[in-house]
């Protein structure tokens, strides 16, 4: 998101889960995440995977794009303010996809049936993980928020389990309690102390809710995209989250002076638009489609030190090492949470 991490940003399979997670019916909705019709390598005697080529290298150029975004979007807040910086990018993102819909074959038109969940879900990925997201950001640094970003398959997991979509095993149990303690790890490891009574802990708290609605975006996306291509979804919702997203912002939006915005304001604005919230995005369901998505999936776990590399490069931001430990915890509970179950069937087998 940002995850843009996560649309459609982040986590593919959810490991550890019941089921056979060697298949690709993980989590869609996160990019990747959608169920692959092409992808045929879980299948006894199916074609071995492409050797690592051009998809792949635009794979990294994405999750390059998406952990600089944000510190893109931190700077950018020098030049607006935070809510009109976003409803403005989110406008640009929306003529794009409505051009990009329109010329498809597919249309704007969708069921009556799937309406509902199509809104939900703009209300859910877009809307409110805007509003939690860029207040948030707005509160705390771009390293923090990166690193925070590494929780969203935990809720993922959480929120399968919860509502029955898969099993969890003692094993993404143990991997959940493992993120939430690195977690605390990097908040309290900062270099510079962690205020527990200013709006560094709002800040925190709206980053968490922005990952839980991500979550939410992403395990209820599945029986929409069973109809409904990758795509044209992302661009459904990007455009009716942006007009759900009009209250939250307009009264900051209608107040900016566009005129003393400076070229790197623009600039700013057009790469998080257009490369961060559609380039992504296209890439991403293009490596889907000719790669596999738990292949595609392996990328989204570099999404978040992109963006802790971009941040302290470009921002000076400082991170502790007890900061880099805890990530890596977080990083070592995910992958348990998703696939720590396959180290214990290899010792039985």
């Amino acid at each position: 998101m940002e995850r843009e991490n996560t649309i459609i940003k982040n986590q593919n399979e959810p490991v550890g889960l019941g089921g056979d997670s060697g298949s690709e019916s993980s989590a869609p909705g996160q990019p990747g995440s959608s169920v692959d019709r092409n992808a045929v390598s879980s299948k006894p005697g199916a074609e071995r995977p492409p050797a690592f080529g051009l998809t792949d290298l635009l794979m990294l150029l994405t999750t390059m794009v998406w952990g600089a975004n944000v510190s893109v979007i931190k700077v950018s807040f020098s030049a607006l303010s935070p809510h009109a910086f976003n409803l403005a990018r989110f406008l640009f993102s929306a003529l794009i996809y409505a051009f990009i819909i329109w010329r498809s074959r597919e249309g704007f038109a969708i069921s009556r049936k799937d309406l509902p969940r199509v809104v939900f879900l703009a209300l859910t990925g877009i809307t409110l993980y805007q509003v939690f997201f860029i207040t948030g950001l707005s509160r705390t640094s771009a390293s923090l928020v990166s690193m925070g970003n590494a929780m969203t398959p935990i809720f993922i997991a959480v929120l399968s389990t919860a509502f029955g979509l898969e099993r969890l095993r003692w094993t993404g149990w143990l991997g959940i309690v493992l993120s939430v303690i690195g977690f605390y790890g990097i908040v309290l490891g900062r270099p510079n102390g962690f205020n527990l009574k200013g709006a560094e802990v709002s800040g925190v708290f709206l980053i968490l809710l922005a990952g839980l609605m991500w979550a939410f975006y992403t395990i209820f996306a599945r029986p929409v995209l069973k109809k409904i291509s990758p795509t044209k979804l992302a661009g459904l919702t990007n455009i009716i989250g942006t007009a759900f997203y009009l209250p939250f912002a307009w009264r900051e939006f209608s107040r900016a002076d566009f005129s003393r915005v400076t070229p790197g304001g623009w600039l700013g604005l057009v790469y998080s638009g257009s490369l961060a919230l559609v380039f992504g995005f296209v890439v991403w369901y293009k490596s889907v489609e000719r790669v596999g998505g738990a292949r595609t999936g392996v990328y989204s776990n570099l999404t978040p030190v992109f963006g802790v590399l971009s941040a302290v490069i470009f921002l000076g931001d400082r991170i502790s090492w007890l900061q880099v430990l805890s990530a890596l915890v977080i990083f070592f509970g995910v992958y348990l949470t998703r696939n720590g179950h396959h180290l214990f069937k290899k010792k039985t087998q």
